[in-house]
């Protein structure tokens, strides 16, 4: 009886053997599980191509070999719009790309150029200060050695203005705000600037934007045409304040 069982034992174990050797060699071959495509989605600046190419992810490649995670480093490292890549196979040939693109928040102006970054401060791109997007522009800063997918790097003295300018960019979409702002001056980091369709807005130190961006979206119900709103008096419990810009009187005719 017992001689019965390590038989069946062995003829089991012998099976289970071959099969690990067969999927091994059907793994390693390269005969099966080929990368026949490779398909990705997400990208709408950077063209699939591009993202592809700069992956190293080959067609013919065995699919079960692909380090994925060096692909996607590479991508992020080639492409900067690209802010996160998720890799995944799907067998038995494709591989699936899937990328998240960072949006320009803002752009800044060097040397006949716009350059355009997002809210992390990574530098995107620059674009013909002839034919620049629609962004804010930044004033009171002045680059240091742009490059793509390089840090905004601005002069030692001025480091302390770029985390309030970000700041401020994320708060302002986070408030439906950022869509018409059309440039912000962080020249005085006591007293920050923006400009809002044809209002001038005072921020004055970098601390509560929330609160006082949601003042400023209560006072927009209220106000209307030029002017200038001071928000500064709100993180001391104060209204905000609004003054009107002046018409200039016309000449009466004698």
């Amino acid at each position: 009886m017992q001689q019965r069982k390590k038989k069946k034992h062995s003829v089991l174990l012998i099976f289970f053997v071959a099969a690990v050797l067969v999927v091994a060699f059907v793994l390693t071959s390269g005969l099966f599980f080929k990368v026949t495509a490779i398909r990705v989605e997400g990208g709408l600046v950077t063209g699939e191509k591009e993202v592809a190419e700069m992956s190293g992810i080959s067609l013919g490649d065995n699919i079960f070999f692909i380090n994925k995670v060096s692909a996607a480093r590479n991508i992020k490292a080639q492409l900067p719009y690209v802010q996160e890549v998720r890799i995944s196979r799907s067998l038995p040939g494709t591989v699936l790309i899937r990328v998240t693109e960072a949006a320009p928040a803002g752009m800044i102006e060097d040397r006949g150029a716009y350059w355009l970054f997002d809210t992390q401060g990574v530098l995107l791109e620059s674009v013909p200060v002839l034919t620049p997007p629609k962004l804010p522009v930044v004033r009171g800063l002045t680059l240091v050695s742009p490059l793509p997918g390089g840090e905004l790097d601005v002069p030692e003295e001025d480091r302390v203005k770029v985390a309030p300018l970000l700041e401020l960019l994320r708060t302002l979409l986070a408030e439906g705000l950022w869509e018409d702002v059309s440039s912000a001056d962080v020249s005085r980091l006591a007293n920050l600037r923006f400009t809002y369709k044809e209002i001038e807005v005072e921020l004055g130190a970098p601390d509560l934007l929330e609160r006082k961006l949601r003042t400023m979206s209560l006072a927009l119900e209220q106000i209307g045409g030029a002017g200038t709103l001071y928000l500064a008096p709100v993180a001391e419990g104060q209204p905000s304040r609004f003054i009107p810009e002046q018409t200039p009187a016309e000449p009466i005719s004698p």
